[in-house]
C-alpha cells in the first residue's frame, strides 16, 4: 500500500493552463495518482494588460478540479508584480498603479463572494532590479494587498526578491502596520527560512526540493510547494507536478517524517493559514 494513501499532501503554490499547459483536470489527476490531495493553486500573470481575467479562469480552474477530480482545491487571486513593469510600456507608473489596484479590488470582490477562493496571492514586488520609484510604488500596492487581506481576513501570499532575515522582519512590520496578523503572510519560493519564519510570525513556502531532514529538525512551521507553472515549453518549471508528494514519501522512508509531522505540515500548518477544514 502507497504509505501516502491516507494522509493529507498539500501543493501551497501551483498553477494550471489550460491554454499552454496540462490544464487543470490532468495536473490535478497527475498529483493525485502522485500521492497529493490538496492544491493551493494561484493565477498566472497574463502581461497582456488584462489583469481580472486570469482571475476569473482561476475561479473557472479551481471549481473544475473540485467537481470533477478527487483532488481538494482551493485559490488566490492576485496581480503578480512583475506586471508593473510590463504596464509602464504602455502608460505612465501612476496609471499603471491605478489600474493594478483596481484588478486587486476585483480579486478582493472574488474572495467576498467565493468559499473556495481564499486569498490574496501572488502579490508582492519584483524579483529583479528595478528603479527606486517602482520599488517604492511596488511595496505600496503590497502594503494595499495586506490591508485587503486584513479586511477579507484572509492569507496573502508574496513574491518577492530572494528570502533573508532582514526581509521577513520589514514583512512582518509591515503587515503589523495594518493590523494584520503576520501569520496569514506567506513568503512563496523562500529558501528554507524557517527558524526566521518563527521569529517574525511570517510563514515560509518552501520548495518542495529544498526540504530535508536539516529543515525538519529545525521546525516543522513550513509548508511545501513546487511553483509549477504549467507550460509545455518549459516542462517541469519550477518543480514538476509529482515533487510535493515524492519529497514526501521519501521523507518518510528515510524516517525524517512520521504520520503526525506529515499531518503537521501539510494539514495543520494549512487550515492555520487558510482558516480552511482539510477533512480528506
Amino acid at each position: 500500500m502507497d504509505i501516502l494513501k491516507n494522509l493529507p499532501v498539500t501543493d501551497n503554490h501551483i498553477h494550471v493552463d489550460d491554454v499552454n499547459g496540462y490544464g487543470a483536470i490532468k495536473v490535478a489527476k497527475i498529483f493525485y495518482n502522485a500521492g497529493g490531495k490538496v492544491m493551493i493553486v494561484l493565477n498566472k500573470p497574463t502581461f497582456d494588460g488584462h489583469l481580472t481575467r486570469s482571475m476569473d479562469i482561476l475561479v473557472r480552474d479551481v471549481e473544475k478540479i473540485n467537481k470533477e477530480t478527487p483532488v481538494k482545491a482551493f485559490g488566490l487571486v492576485g496581480v503578480h508584480p512583475a506586471e508593473l513593469t510590463y504596464l509602464m510600456k504602455f502608460m505612465s507608473l501612476e496609471e499603471a498603479k491605478e489600474k493594478i489596484i483596481n484588478a486587486l479590488n476585483y480579486a478582493k470582490k472574488l474572495v467576498e463572494e467565493n468559499d473556495f477562493i481564499v486569498g490574496i496571492g501572488e502579490v508582492g514586488r519584483p524579483h529583479y532590479k528595478v528603479n527606486d520609484d517602482v520599488w517604492k510604488t511596488s511595496n505600496e500596492i503590497l502594503k494595499y494587498c495586506m490591508s485587503l487581506a486584513k479586511d477579507l481576513d484572509c492569507a496573502i501570499q508574496i513574491h518577492a526578491e530572494s528570502s533573508t532575515e532582514e526581509q521577513f522582519k520589514e514583512f512582518s512590520e509591515m503587515a503589523k502596520k495594518v493590523n494584520l496578523n503576520p501569520e496569514r503572510v506567506v513568503k512563496h519560493h523562500c529558501g528554507d527560512m524557517v527558524v526566521e519564519g518563527e521569529k517574525y510570525g511570517i510563514f515560509p513556502s518552501i520548495l518542495a526540493s529544498r526540504v530535508n531532514e536539516n529543515v525538519v529538525k529545525k521546525s516543522l512551521r513550513f509548508v511545501m510547494e513546487t511553483d509549477y507553472i504549467d507550460d509545455l515549453k518549459r516542462p517541469g518549471v519550477v518543480l514538476g507536478i509529482k515533487t510535493v508528494p515524492r519529497v514526501t514519501r521519501k521523507l518518510i522512508e528515510k524516517d525524517v517524517l512520521d504520520e503526525d509531522k506529515v499531518y503537521k505540515i501539510h494539514k495543520e500548518n494549512i487550515e492555520k493559514i487558510y482558516k480552511i477544514d482539510l477533512d480528506l
